[in-house]
């Protein structure tokens, strides 16, 4: 492949996930502050409704994943997806903010706007469980997928970023005092943007290949013995619950973004370039193909979550002093860690796939790489519900300028100590993932060694 045909590919990627990002982006740092501030619905229904559509469409990923395993197309197994559900996607953006009083009736407009947040949910699974599926059939270097994971992340982010800047003064400039409104016009463009991105993958993306040259590695197996297989891959399943604790606290910290600022730090005037923060995680997903060569993957994550602990702590403590260059040093320091441990989790989903191929002798790519998907939902829901009920334990009033002391320290927990506390689960659970990619060269040497390639 030629280098122009290698970065075509890369930015290609790269679009799927900005775009399935771009309106996840929204969802996390302005739903809950939507639902409640604008629409004036209680936090408690809005926590409960993230957790009840977690519990309905919690595993929809490995659904989605498991009928990309069995799907035959001209186009290949993973990316008709796109065309399927990107599209979708982008008019359901759209309907999330779409919300019309229904003449005041409070029950009719919940039950409406639970329908359509629970479609989007699931069409986003649609659309976002091929982009990890596709990876191992995009290319068969090892240093090329990382350089496309790094791709992939670098675009998710910087879209991100900018989502984050600046969706409230984009609110507020088609909105004016209407704030219904210019979310409705906002999330109409939005929309748009995602069909797009995920057109142009479809057509532009091809997967290629990959040989089937070992008769015994099995593939296209029923649901239950996908379980199984999956179940039997110890690194797959220690990853996908450190995943699941990753997207918990990343939801809570990300929902609680605007309500630190706003009432906590209590300076208004510098929310967008504090949320659009998020594309200092960019230097994070740039770092992690050079990192990864001297580490172990899993020391890259572990250093990347203590890192991050150590921004968080600096952060509260510029909130406390009200230090403004403290509180963004400490932010940025966080957003950079936490481009890493995006990145590098993507790279490790791709190890434990091919452990299962050469391990297990499973080739179920679709599957097990719907591990996002699945730690997404479970964690949005476990996350979100979190945000909202912690809320409403401290007494939020979403009416008042100014909040009580235990409504700030909700938030405060909310955004710096539950995911601090997190992340040193994290780091536990990650003390019994045994797989070491750094030794998946000798496995082609002979079969007699082939655990303890993967093993430390």
């Amino acid at each position: 492949m030629s280098r122009s045909q290698l970065w075509k590919q890369r930015i290609f990627y790269g679009m799927t996930d900005m775009a399935s990002n771009l309106i996840w982006q929204i969802v996390g740092l302005y739903l809950l502050f939507y639902y409640t501030t604008v629409l004036g619905l209680s936090a408690a229904f809005a926590g409960t409704l993230f957790l009840m559509v977690r519990f309905i469409d919690a595993f929809d990923g490995m659904f989605f994943g498991f009928m990309i395993d069995h799907t035959h197309s001209k186009y290949g197994k993973s990316r008709p997806y796109f065309l399927w559900f990107g599209i979708p996607l982008g008019i359901l953006s759209f309907l999330l903010f779409f919300n019309p009083s229904f003449g005041g009736n409070k029950i009719i407009q919940m039950t409406w706007i639970s329908v359509i947040y629970t479609i989007f949910s699931l069409v986003y699974s649609g659309s976002n469980t091929p982009i990890t599926a596709i990876l191992p059939s995009l290319t068969k270097d090892p240093s090329e997928r990382a350089n496309l994971a790094s791709a992939r992340m670098v675009f998710t982010n910087t879209g991100a970023s900018i989502v984050g800047a600046i969706t409230l003064s984009m609110v507020s400039f088609f909105g004016g005092k209407n704030q219904q409104k210019g979310f409705l016009i906002w999330g109409g463009i939005i929309g748009i943007i995602v069909s797009i991105s995920f057109l142009l993958a479809f057509i532009n993306l091809k997967e290629r290949v990959v040989d089937q040259e070992d008769k015994s590695i099995k593939g296209q197996l029923s649901i239950k013995n996908s379980f199984k297989g999956a179940l039997r891959n110890r690194p797959w399943v220690i990853l996908t619950l450190s995943f699941i604790c990753i997207q918990i606290f990343w939801v809570v910290r990300t929902a609680s973004g605007v309500f630190y600022i706003n009432y906590v730090y209590k300076d208004a005037s510098i929310v967008g370039l504090f949320l659009g923060m998020t594309i200092f995680a960019v230097p994070g997903n740039l770092l992690v193909p050079i990192i990864s060569k001297k580490f172990k993957n899993r020391d890259v994550m572990d250093i990347s979550l203590i890192i991050f602990i150590l921004g968080e702590f600096m952060m509260s403590l510029g909130e406390k002093s009200h230090s403004l260059s403290l509180l963004f040093v400490g932010n940025g320091i966080a957003m950079v860690a936490m481009g890493a441990v995006f990145t590098i989790v993507f790279v490790m989903i791709s190890d434990t796939v091919e452990y299962a191929r050469i391990h297990l002798h499973i080739d179920e790519p679709g599957f097990l790489s719907s591990v996002p998907v699945v730690g997404s939902k479970i964690g949005m829901g476990i996350g979100g519900a979190l945000s909202g009920w912690i809320l409403t334990w401290g007494g939020f009033q979403a009416s008042a300028k100014t909040q009580s002391v235990k409504a700030q320290l909700a938030i405060n927990i909310n955004f710096v100590w539950l995911p601090m506390l997190f992340a040193v689960i994290i780091i536990g659970i990650l003390v019994f993932y045994n797989l070491n990619e750094k030794n998946n060269t000798s496995v082609d040497k002979g079969n007699n060694n082939i655990e303890e390639a993967f093993q430390d």
